[in-house]
């Protein structure tokens, strides 16, 4: 299912998801809990950023053992694969922090709420909940970084 589409690994095509959408999601989520202002407008184009970064990265992460499989038969000979098991392993890492990062924010989403509207909540939970979405966020984002920037290594050692 996360190998091939119309000849092309799926690794390949959903990798440009990820490279997108965690970037936006993680800004639109730390804005969200930086400026109250901002809130009702950010509030569902967060969630769907958030929803979205997940599910892209869970798929790269999918498509990529199933490249990495097709690679370890037809390519052995011309593929490093310290440099592929470092990207496997980023990839793994970004997963995991996305799905991390996709919990807080909706979870921000829910109790940390515009000013306008009441909840029944304190204002050091919000803090707290805050921090937790914009160190979710910036891990989220940085091992995206990483594991994109190890695969590109693995892709394009020796062609450049």
């Amino acid at each position: 299912m996360f190998d091939i589409i119309l000849g092309l690994p799926v690794h390949a095509l959903v990798i440009h998801a990820v490279v997108v959408f965690v970037p936006l999601a993680a800004l639109s989520a730390v804005a969200y809990v930086v400026r109250p202002a901002w809130r009702r407008v950010l509030r569902w184009p967060t969630a769907a950023g958030a929803v979205i970064a997940r599910g892209s990265a869970f798929v790269a992460a999918e498509s990529g053992e199933a490249l990495q499989r097709r690679i370890s038969q037809a390519r052995a000979s011309t593929t490093n694969f310290d440099l592929l098991n470092t990207h496997t392993e980023w990839g793994s890492r970004a997963r995991l922090f996305c799905l991390v990062f996709m919990v807080l924010t909706l979870v921000a989403l829910w109790f940390v709420r515009p000013p306008e509207e009441e909840a029944p909540r304190g204002h050091a939970l919000d803090m707290l909940i805050g921090t937790l979405v914009v160190l979710s966020a910036v891990a989220a984002l940085v091992t995206v970084v990483v594991a994109g920037h190890a695969g590109s290594t693995v892709v394009w050692t020796g062609l450049a």
